[in-house]
This record gives structure tokens, C-alpha cells and sequence, in this order.
């Protein structure tokens, strides 16, 4: 019977092993068996010099193995239908499949894509912070009648503790009379007329790396990339972004500093007043911040970690 089954097997085109063609092999077995019974009824009429009941018999056979014979038929073309239906159910659960890894395939592409243009556009503001140069002569003679000072150049970052004090020092000057608005505004606008050259392509370029990530369409992390750049921030330069949204050069400032924190971990003691800070929103600052572990050394929240390590993997 094995080799009865591999050789229908081989017949119909299916594997050894497809349980999917058992029924039509059945119906093989059963279409078989009644031919053959019928060849040695036959043979035995012949035998028995009984030719004449061969038009009896044919009559008898015709009436009742024709409609055998048709249900068989019947029954063989369902379980072929149902046959074809398992295989394109399997084509389209295949195909399925297929799509699924070809949309992975695709947010993986588009995600490499950004993040190898975010990580190009970071490279370059980067470039035109290490550009920015500054280049005192040093005055005269000092206060008190001493030899002048000589010259002394700041480049990068470091120039940002220099604007930050030009600005301070514009905000000390303009009337103390003056709503705290256009206090804000008329000492910017001062101080924007003198460093607009340092500073015009340093804030445009860094409001369109803001841009790029608020405004990429794909399935990302954004706070977590905005984070890499405001690492890269040092506490001046947040200070003076902090009041360069605050008039008319740098309102735009004001959607990404509230979506994406970008004043975390500013120091207060930076601002020019105190009370500056409630101008933006408590979100700008990472507030509510995460409370300090109540435990202490280091060693004990390593301990902890680990116990609690530990019972999630004997659960």
C-alpha cells in the first residue's frame, strides 16, 4: 500500500508527506476497487458460459454503479475545490508575510535615511558653532591706570558666554521704566543689530534641524533626537535661546521648546531675572522633573537592580 501511495503521490504532483490528497486517494482506491470487482463479475459470467445475462447484468451495473460513480466524481472535484482553496489560502498568508517584511524593510530604509540626515545636519551645526570667532583688541589703559590688556580671541562655544553678557548688558541699559515685554524687545533689538552677523546663521540653521525632526512623517522616537542636539547646548547658548524666543527674531523658537523640553537641565541661576522663567511654559524645563532615588550610595540602587533582576527571571 506504501508504494500504491507514493505512486499516486507522484501521479498527482503532491508530496509523500501531503495529508492534503488522502481523500482523493480514497476515492482512487474505492473508483479502482469497483472496477475491478465489476472486470471479474464479468470474467465470471464469461467463465460460467452465461453470456446471454451480459445484457441483464449491464443493465443492472448501468443503474447502479453510474450513480456511485458520479458521487465519487462529485466528491473528488469538492476536495479538489477545497484542496485549491488551502493552497491560496496559504499563497495569501505567504504573501501577507511577504508584505509584512517588505513595510519592516521599508521603515528601516526610511529611518537610516533620517537618521543619516539628522546625523549630517548635527555634524554641520556643529561647523558653524567651532566657526564663530571673537576677537577683543583690549582697551587703552584700564580703570585704574594699569597697562592696557592685551587682545584676546574666543571661537565656538565659548563665544556664547560673551553674547550672553552683550545682551545682559543691553538689558541693564534700556529704561527700567519700561514694561517687561518691550524691555525684552528694545534690549534685543539692540543687541541683534551688533551680532546679527555672528548669530543670524547659527539660529537659522538650528531652527531647521528643529524643523526636520518635528516635521519627518515617519515612525520615530523625536524627543529622543532632539535630545542628542540639546546635548550638544551648552548653558549659554539655552540662555540665549531662551530669550531669543522671546521676541519677534525668534518667536518660532516657542513650539519646540515646549514639545521637546528643550530647556531641561538650564540652569536658573543663568537668567537675567529670576522670574524670567515663568514666561515659558513649565514643560519647556522637563518639568515635573522625576524625584532623586531616596536610596543612597549608588552600591544599594545597584543591589536593588539586581534583586529585582533576579525575581523577574525566576517568575
Amino acid at each position: 500500500m506504501g508504494f500504491f501511495r507514493k505512486a499516486f503521490s507522484r501521479f498527482v504532483g503532491a508530496e509523500t508527506t501531503d495529508t492534503g490528497v488522502n481523500g482523493l486517494y480514497y476515492l482512487f482506491l474505492i473508483a479502482s476497487g469497483s472496477g475491478l470487482v465489476i472486470f471479474l463479475i464479468a470474467a465470471l459470467i464469461i467463465w460460467a458460459g452465461r453470456e446471454q445475462a451480459f445484457g441483464t447484468f449491464g443493465d443492472f451495473i448501468g443503474g447502479t454503479l453510474n450513480p456511485v460513480l458520479t458521487f465519487l466524481t462529485f466528491m473528488g472535484l469538492l476536495m479538489t475545490i477545497v484542496l485549491q482553496q488551502t493552497e491560496l489560502r496559504d499563497t495569501r498568508e505567504e504573501l501577507a508575510r511577504s508584505a509584512t517584511a517588505l513595510v519592516a524593510q521599508s521603515k528601516a530604509a526610511d529611518r537610516q535615511n533620517f537618521e543619516s540626515t539628522f546625523f549630517q545636519m548635527l555634524a554641520l551645526h556643529n561647523t558653524i558653532v567651532g566657526s564663530i570667532d571673537l576677537y577683543y583688541s583690549g582697551r587703552a589703559e584700564t580703570a585704574d591706570g594699569r597697562p592696557p590688556k592685551e587682545g584676546r580671541e574666543m571661537r565656538g562655544r565659548d563665544c556664547f558666554d560673551q553674547f550672553f553678557e552683550n545682551f545682559r548688558d543691553d538689558y541693564v541699559a534700556v529704561d527700567a521704566a519700561m514694561h517687561e515685554q518691550g524691555k525684552l524687545q528694545a534690549a534685543y533689538e539692540e543687541f541683534w543689530s551688533y551680532r546679527q552677523q555672528d548669530l543670524a546663521h547659527y539660529y537659522r540653521y538650528l531652527y531647521n534641524v528643529l524643523r526636520f525632526v518635528h516635521e519627518y512623517e515617519g515612525d520615530i522616537d523625536r524627543h529622543r533626537y532632539v535630545k542628542l542636539l540639546r546635548a550638544q547646548l551648552s548653558d549659554y547658548e539655552l540662555a540665549l535661546l531662551f530669550y531669543t524666543a522671546l521676541n519677534r527674531h525668534g518667536i518660532n523658537y516657542w513650539l519646540y521648546i515646549h514639545e521637546y523640553q528643550l530647556l531641561d537641565n538650564m540652569p536658573d541661576s543663568v537668567l537675567i531675572k529670576p522670574d524670567h522663567k515663568s514666561l515659558f511654559s513649565p514643560q519647556s524645563f522637563g518639568e515635573p522633573k522625576r524625584a532623586a532615588p531616596a536610596i543612597w550610595p549608588p552600591a544599594a540602587l545597584a543591589m536593588r537592580r539586581e534583586a529585582e533582576k533576579t525575581a523577574v527571571e525566576e517568575t
